[in-house]
């Protein structure tokens, strides 16, 4: 088992990562302010898998519930970028990306599309 390491960032909500000697957990450091969003944010993310993302991973992530969530994001703006499915973190200079978030935006676009040439259609 490889050791956890958490680094307070100042975007997103929280991040986990898997470094060669370490796992790393990034997390906004205004959630501090909120000590209990703080601690169910801190479980949720030890509650992934060790290693490379796994379906179990995404199940997680789906079946999450934070209480409090969508109001520290609505309050802090730069939390908004834990939906992108990708983006260039500046500090070590290379692509994040977010195979949950992909998968959901896919998902989302889709059944938009869906409906949308569906309700076409009945029209």
């Amino acid at each position: 088992m490889k050791p956890v390491w958490i680094e307070l960032v100042d975007k997103g909500v929280a991040n986990r990562f898997d470094l060669k000697d370490h796992e790393l957990i990034e997390m906004n450091w205004r959630l501090t302010m909120y000590p209990e969003l703080y601690q169910r944010v801190f479980q949720h993310e030890i509650g992934h898998e060790e290693g490379q993302f796994k379906f179990k991973d995404f199940m997680h992530d789906m079946k999450s519930k934070t209480p409090g969530l969508m109001n520290f994001m609505s309050k802090h703006i730069s939390s908004w970028t834990q939906i992108l499915p990708f983006y260039w973190d500046l500090r070590r200079d290379k692509l994040v990306y977010d195979i949950s978030s992909i998968v959901s935006w896919i998902m989302i676009i889709s059944t938009t599309v869906f409906v949308f040439y569906f309700l076409r259609w009945l029209i």
